[in-house]
């Protein structure tokens, strides 16, 4: 009798490990989507935390302007401030918190996305009891070699 209660417990198990994994791979595939949202929160870090990766968010049209990358001159300019007042551009990282985006509209080649937060650097808050500030922009994206890429001039990264 006891025989026969292991021998139905079996294949509920493995059935139930079978139908695990393919939600697991389900949930992976899904994650590892590209999106506009994800395309903008990307953009957003690197942005605000002064990494170069941001160029990987931008379409060629924004990133290189009058035959200058500005990212790269973006970059350059808030760490060249940041030496002037003695500072280390570490201190000019921010840190992103309350993060959301909406999808205002979207079609197989553009969207546009609204994308709030708030930011500030941890350690500068805490010494300098600085408040965080609240971001609202909204982002145009086009598809661009298959991914979505921001473009315009996202906040405000040609001035």
């Amino acid at each position: 009798m006891a025989n026969s209660n292991k021998s139905s417990i079996i294949p509920g198990a493995i059935l139930i490990i079978v139908i695990a994994f393919f939600l697991q791979v389900m949930f992976v595939s899904a994650e590892n989507k590209d999106t506009p949202n994800k395309a903008v929160v990307k953009f957003a870090k690197a942005y605000f935390g002064l990494d170069n990766s941001m160029a990987d968010q931008l379409s060629q049209e924004s990133l290189i302007v009058d035959g200058v990358n500005v990212v790269d001159k973006y970059i350059d300019n808030v760490t060249a401030k940041a030496k002037a007042e003695g500072f280390r551009p570490f201190y000019t990282k921010n840190f992103l918190y309350h993060v959301q985006t909406n999808t205002v509209s979207k079609d197989d080649k553009s969207a546009k996305i609204k994308f709030t937060c708030e930011i500030k650097h941890p350690l500068r808050s805490f010494f300098t009891k600085e408040s965080s500030r609240e971001i609202h922009e909204t982002f145009d994206l086009i598809k661009e070699d298959g991914k979505w890429k921001v473009c315009g001039d996202a906040f405000s990264l040609h001035g």
